[in-house]
């Protein structure tokens, strides 16, 4: 239930995505919109901390002392603070403080986006007419850098721009002038266009967020069998040695395999592995990685909660699920198989140290086992 409402709070009218996000891509994009932003934060509230400080110049004198000095100093206020904060916190890594993050941005920037539009349409009406132009200028800049800095952070560019625009907006169009209404329709457009760029970036992050998502999926799947790949299973192994976390490995070997390709060919052989990859995956479900590292070569990654004695258990089903008859083209391909089981950190403090553990016990179940091989046809395990 919990996870459900933190999925819809992501696709909300004040969410950060404003586009379609396929959900195992959307931890990566959340993480890479909360980077983005965080490294353009300073840039963004010098930029409109010093655009509210040129506009409250230029309008010096012309407005009463409390008009012209509250809406910069809020807008000024709220950058400082957002300057510290940004000093002072660390980058977050957990998605649901980085989506509360930018769901706050949103909020923060379109407010401040309409204390300026509301100060943008005081100076307007207020001011001579040179003021006039000037007030206008200055809103557009500050609409500008917001969408600019903000790109990856679609609500909030939009947000603030729509927020800072629409009000004076609003006011040019109910005057009686063609001009200034012609300036109305321009600016509508360029706001538009400008905000269409906002998405537009954001579907080509998401594109290339799960381009890459994609790329480094298959760069670590064995394209026979569709399990993991030997660079897979290493990183999987190297991330836990790291971490100093135990876990074990089973290795397996299929005796009879290289008889198998001799007498049917490759294509048969291939058949054959993808047949085995599919069982050992029905068979251990709860494993963290099954990869076939090369070859006939298999390997099963299992973390502490599963023991050693556990997987000692339970090689006998996997032996003889390995053992049961594939068919091809009506014929019966059938081979053995040997294992061999190491932890670590028991069996090495390094992931070279288990695997060749791993690897010296599977050849000496292979020496127990000789003679257990594909025959033929007619298959015999002896």
């Amino acid at each position: 239930m919990a996870e459900k409402r933190w999925q819809q709070r992501l696709k909300g009218w004040d969410g950060p995505f404003t586009a379609p996000v396929p959900d195992s891509a959307r931890e990566a994009v959340l993480d890479t919109q909360y980077r983005r932003f965080h490294q353009a934060l300073p840039l963004l509230c010098l930029l409109i901390m010093a655009n509210a400080v040129a506009m409250a110049l230029a309008v010096m004198g012309d407005l009463p002392l409390w008009q012209q000095v509250s809406p910069p100093a809020l807008i000024f206020l709220a950058c400082a603070i957002s300057l510290l904060r940004w000093r002072g916190v660390p980058i977050a890594t957990d998605a649901r403080v980085q989506a509360r993050s930018l769901k706050r941005v949103a909020h923060v920037a379109t407010a401040s986006g309409l204390v300026a539009g509301l100060w943008a349409v005081n100076a307007f009406t207020e001011t001579e007419i040179y003021y006039c132009m000037v007030a206008r200028v200055f809103i557009g800049i500050g609409a500008l850098v917001a969408a600019t800095t903000l790109l990856s952070v679609p609500r909030a560019a939009i947000g603030a721009m729509g927020a800072a625009v629409l009000p004076i907006l609003v006011k040019m169009a109910l005057y009686d002038n063609l001009g200034v209404r012609a300036m109305v329709v321009m600016m509508a457009i360029v706001t538009v266009m400008q905000a269409n760029l906002v998405l537009g970036k954001f579907r080509e992050t998401v594109a290339m967020l799960v381009s890459q998502r994609d790329l480094a999926r298959l760069a670590g799947t064995d394209a026979l069998t569709g399990l993991d790949n030997r660079l897979s299973f290493m990183r999987a192994i190297e991330e836990r040695v790291e971490r100093g976390a135990a876990f074990s490995v089973l290795l397996a070997d299929l005796d009879g395999f290289k008889q198998c390709n001799d007498q049917h060919g490759h294509q048969a052989g291939d058949v054959l592995l993808t047949s085995l990859g599919g069982r050992l995956r029905a068979l251990m479900p709860d494993a963290v990685s099954i990869a076939r590292l090369g070859g006939d070569e298999f390997a099963l990654l299992h973390d502490a909660e599963t023991d050693v004695d556990a997987l000692h258990r339970r090689m006998p089903g996997i032996r003889q699920a390995i053992a049961a008859p594939v068919g091809w083209q009506g014929r019966s391909l059938s081979v053995g198989s040997s294992f061999g089981i190491a932890s670590f950190p028991q069996d090495g403090a390094e992931a070279a140290a288990v695997l060749h553990v791993a690897d010296t016990r599977l050849y000496a179940d292979k020496r127990q086992r000789k003679g257990r091989r594909f025959v033929g046809p007619q298959r015999q395990i002896a």
